[in-house]
């Protein structure tokens, strides 16, 4: 079994990259019973691990992957380190290589692995229906989905958090 590792194929990257763009800019339109919160920092988490596990299985998935949207993904990243700022993560592949993939250092640079340098992150299946988007400046990441997959993961994963008053998403 291989461990994941940074994207380095731009025809890999860029439709996902292209994909989460556009279901960021959905969140923001999107009404309060369309999405779920949770604290950005829970990505660091088993739980979280295994919800997005159950969801992969809930759609009838296997693969998801996880990119940094910021810093930007092309400009800064790929420019320094000549790979992308995500992970494919297979069925087949551990907990803990999803929590050591956060780690990995792109290349002579420590500080810039993903989990140090990451302001907003996405999480999504290839294929399916879920997103999860995240900014750690907000402190706050939303997951939204059909409302069977919304139901079911509300049901799943005991953390999901209300917003404060007023609260949006805006890009």
């Amino acid at each position: 079994m291989t461990k994941p590792d940074f994207i380095t194929d731009s025809a890999i990257f860029n439709p996902l990259w292209e994909r989460a763009k556009s279901r960021v800019q959905e969140l923001a339109s999107a009404s309060l019973a369309e999405l779920l919160y949770f604290d950005s920092v829970d990505i660091s988490t088993q739980r979280f691990f295994e919800l997005v596990r159950a969801l992969l299985t809930f759609e009838g998935a296997s693969d998801f992957a996880t990119l940094v949207l910021k810093p930007d993904p092309v400009s800064y990243f790929n420019f320094h380190f000549h790979k992308y700022p995500g992970f494919v993560h297979r069925a087949e592949q551990s907990d803990d290589d999803f929590f050591e993939s956060w780690q990995k250092d792109p290349g002579d640079s420590p500080a810039d692995c993903l989990w140090a340098n990451s302001e907003r992150y996405a999480v999504l299946p290839t294929p399916g229906t879920w997103f999860m988007y995240a900014d750690r400046k907000w402190e706050m990441g939303v997951l939204t989905g059909p409302p069977n997959i919304i139901a079911f993961a509300r049901s799943f994963y005991p953390f999901f958090l209300q917003p404060g008053e007023g609260f949006r998403i805006v890009e």
